[in-house]
């Protein structure tokens, strides 16, 4: 610790990290007073944690949020860059906003929060994460949670299930409403995630194929092959918005960030205003604007928000830094405020 620094200088000497293999025994070396605070906390502790004596359990956006997402392919065929080696497989009703749609009002988030997450998070609504404060258009109101109105826009939009087998065709009979749906084998929560949407989706006549791919082989299919179907991942954030904007911009189509094949040309020049915009506040209505025709084209669904649960002993040391919109235990900003208890 730097006792003369100019602004902050510690009242602690010194901070010791530890990494523990099993969440079983980081909690344990909580519970024990091995360790003063843990920063990678499992759901399933937290209530064994908050009966233990001297122990605080915390939770909030992460310090650097992530955005957990339902990708839909949506390259068209007839627009697919093949000579980047896109060969654009994805299945034709996705394509369609009213498919998209039916299928949002169909996702229960609030049920995928409670059983995933065990209720450690925040309906999502757009790309840009809550965590990101002001960038996070808070106006925009979700696609409620609608099982008879979802049945009902597939019905208007010509999907219907017409061999009586419980699956909807395409309009023209071509195809059946049966997706591929895949995610990271490597992800704790996507399986479940996936469980859970494959029973909702199926009350409005929509099957899915689950399977966990290894990251090379999703990457592979993914981007910028558009060779799949709807894939569960998720993105980090920078504290500036760009980089997760720029992901819908048809410009990274063919680099494969853009994962969708979503385009946009109104949204594309929206990107390039943003990024040139040197007033913060219109700069903000921008990037609000944006947020607002993604979610209005239903590009993706942001099934929630997962907050960050941390943990620390209360008899240790005061002062932990606990009562901001993010949780970071471990930040210098609370490293360097906290004070060993008399």
């Amino acid at each position: 610790a730097n006792k003369e620094h100019f602004a902050n200088p510690p009242k602690i000497d010194e901070v010791v990290f530890q990494t523990f293999e099993s969440d079983d025994v980081l909690v344990q070396s909580l519970r024990s007073g091995q360790v003063d605070m843990i920063t990678e906390m499992p759901a399933t502790a937290v209530e064994t944690l908050q009966g233990a004596a001297n122990i605080k359990v915390v939770t909030g956006a992460p310090f650097a949020p992530a955005v957990s997402d339902i990708i839909f392919n949506q390259a068209d065929p007839e627009n697919c860059p093949t000579d980047v080696g896109c060969v654009c497989t994805g299945h034709p009703a996705l394509r369609d906003r009213n498919a998209r749609l039916a299928l949002a009002h169909a996702t229960d988030k609030q049920k995928l929060i409670d059983v995933v997450l065990l209720g450690f998070g925040s309906p999502g609504l757009t790309w840009i994460p809550n965590g990101l404060g002001h960038w996070y258009n808070d106006t925009i109101q979700d696609y409620e949670f609608d099982v008879v109105k979802a049945n009902q826009i597939l019905d208007g939009a010509g999907y219907a299930d017409t061999d009586g087998d419980g699956v909807r065709e395409m309009p023209d009979g071509s195809r059946p409403l049966n997706f591929r749906m895949h995610w990271p084998s490597d992800s704790i929560d996507a399986a479940r995630l996936a469980e859970l949407l494959s029973k909702m989706w199926s009350e409005v006549g929509v099957t899915v194929e689950l399977q966990a791919v290894d990251l090379d082989t999703l990457i592979t299919n993914c981007c910028p092959s558009f060779d799949y179907d709807i894939i569960l991942w998720n993105w980090d954030s920078d504290p500036d918005p760009s980089l997760l904007l720029s992901v819908y911009t048809s410009g990274e189509i063919p680099n494969g960030y853009n994962e969708t094949g979503y385009l946009n040309p109104k949204y594309d020049e929206l990107y390039i205003q943003q990024g040139n915009e040197l007033d913060a506040e219109k700069r903000g209505e921008t990037v609000w604007h944006m947020q607002q025709i993604v979610f209005d084209d239903v590009v993706y669904i942001i099934p929630y928000y997962a907050q960050i649960i941390q943990a620390h002993r209360v008899d240790r040391f005061s002062g932990w830094i606990v009562d901001k919109p993010k949780v970071e235990l471990s930040d210098v900003t609370s490293l360097v405020v906290i004070e060993p208890m008399m």
